[in-house]
């Protein structure tokens, strides 16, 4: 029986050291699973189910920092390289486990937000709801995603996230591994540029054949027009565009996250399902949120958040229960 791995990519903007962004984001997603299947959290933790978690915070932070100076106040220098301190997050993460399985309502989440959504680290907090509410356009992405801008913009920069990805997700189907990408915000897009990458270019033709059973996406900016038309195919001809590996496509979005202003991605692939380059895309519900920062604002866009809550762990569940 192939071995279950959850591979995770996490998105944009700056980010603590590479340990400590995946101790967060493997807790997240444990302790979201344990309020529903105790024995699926334990087969996790003792690595029955394998999880690989893919990060290029330093790249994002090398940028960030040369672009935007200002985000190095509140940051630690190690080794000449900048990161979220070890235990910014703590806190709020302790928060957000403690919610109980049946906290997850509308109301429960309005009782949480401050009367003005704090747009978090995926948007300036100077852009406004008003604005945001008609896309990201490529405007916007230039000014205050410099991160980003430099993915969709440079190859160099481009290739160097790319391959985080790339070399992981290689080897874990070449072993024939069961998969369930993850992938949350600007990882949406990189997953989306090495899934068509290994299903399309000549030099991965030994992976043609290989499928990835589940891609979830969260926090999604595919729907995008201005990131749509900066994707790896976005000039390839019709017989060469989309991704033709991915079995079940599951796109999840929380309500008042901007970055998926266009939250449903269906609409916008559905000639993957025309062309028969994929069995299955499901656009979920909006689900709420629950992630609050050490200031008391509410960032319905953060990984944490969306790791943690039921709807992805149901997902999961059923994934790793389904032999």
């Amino acid at each position: 029986m192939n071995k279950k791995h959850i591979i995770i990519i996490h998105g944009r903007a700056i980010k603590p050291q590479p340990h400590v962004k995946e101790r967060l984001v493997l807790t997240s997603l444990i302790e979201g699973i344990r309020r529903l299947d105790k024995k699926v959290a334990k087969s996790i933790e003792e690595e029955k189910v394998k999880v690989t978690f893919i990060y290029y915070g330093d790249v994002s932070n090398r940028i960030l920092v040369d672009k935007k100076p200002e985000v190095k106040k509140g940051m630690i220098c190690i080794d000449g390289k900048w990161y979220v301190p070890d235990d910014e997050y703590d806190k709020s993460l302790k928060k957000l486990l403690r919610r109980s399985l049946e906290d997850h309502t509308g109301d429960d989440y309005s009782q949480l937000k401050d009367k003005e959504i704090k747009l978090g680290d995926d948007l300036a907090p100077y852009v406004s709801p008003i604005m945001a509410a008609v896309g990201i356009t490529q405007r916007i992405i230039e000014k205050n995603m410099p991160d980003l801008d430099s993915y969709l913009n440079s190859r160099v920069v481009g290739s160097e996230i790319r391959e985080r990805l790339q070399c992981k997700l290689k080897d874990a189907l070449l072993a024939g591994d069961d998969i369930a990408l993850v992938s949350h915000s600007m990882g949406c897009i990189v997953a989306y540029d090495v899934l068509w990458k290994f299903s399309r270019m000549s030099e991965y033709r030994e992976l043609w054949d290989k499928k990835i059973p589940l891609w979830m996406t969260l926090g999604n900016p595919l729907g995008e027009l201005s990131v749509r038309e900066s994707l790896y195919d976005s000039d390839e001809p019709k017989d060469g565009k989309y991704p033709k590996n991915i079995v079940n496509w599951i796109n999840i979005n929380a309500n008042d996250d901007y970055v998926a202003h266009d939250g449903d991605i269906k609409d916008d692939f559905i000639q993957m399902l025309h062309k028969n380059l994929i069995e299955n895309i499901e656009d979920i519900q909006r689900i709420y949120t629950f992630w609050k920062d050490n200031n008391g604002h509410c960032n319905p866009h953060k990984l944490y958040g969306y790791l943690n809550h039921p709807t992805i762990a149901e997902k999961l569940i059923n994934w790793i229960s389904d032999k």
